[in-house]
C-alpha cells in the first residue's frame, strides 16, 4: 500500500477546510491555489471527498466545499478510503480470490495483521488532530 498524490492532496485540503474554522465555505480553486494542487485535480479529489461524506458542495456566489462534520470526527483512514479505496498491504488481504492458500497461510495472516495495526493507527489520527499538530 502506498499513499498516492491524489491523497495526499485531499488530506491537505481537508487540513486547510478544517484550519478555516468552519467560518464558511471555501472555493476549490482557492483550496487549489493555497496547496499548489493542480485545479483540475482538486475538483477530481473533490468528488472523492463528497461521495464519502467528508465535504458538502455549497453552490453559488460565496458556495465551495465545507467539511461535512467536524473534523474531530474524520480520520485520515477515512479519508484515505474515500481517496483510493480500502486499505490493504496486500492484494492476497483485499482480494479473496487472488490465492487458493489464504487459509492455510503464515504470510496471509501477517498481511492481515499488518493490515489492522495500519488501520487501527490512521483510524486513530483525526482531521483536528492533524491540524492541532500543524501549530506546534
Amino acid at each position: 500500500m502506498q499513499v498516492t498524490r491524489r491523497t495526499d492532496y485531499a488530506v491537505r485540503i481537508l487540513v486547510e477546510l478544517a484550519r478555516s474554522g468552519g467560518g464558511g465555505p471555501i472555493s476549490v480553486r482557492r483550496l487549489a491555489e493555497d496547496e499548489c494542487v493542480p485545479y483540475s485535480f482538486a475538483r477530481s479529489i473533490q468528488r472523492d471527498l463528497v461521495s464519502g461524506g467528508l465535504v458538502e458542495t455549497r453552490p453559488g456566489v460565496g458556495g465551495g466545499l465545507a467539511l461535512a462534520r467536524p473534523a474531530a470526527d474524520i480520520s485520515v483512514l477515512q479519508i484515505l478510503e474515500a481517496v483510493q479505496g480500502p486499505l490493504s498491504c496486500s492484494v492476497c488481504t483485499s482480494d479473496p480470490d487472488w490465492c487458493g492458500r489464504r487459509s492455510h497461510c503464515d504470510m496471509h495472516r501477517l498481511w492481515e495483521g499488518a493490515d489492522a495495526l495500519l488501520r487501527d493507527y490512521l483510524g486513530s489520527k483525526t482531521l483536528a488532530g492533524l491540524v492541532s499538530d500543524q501549530g506546534k
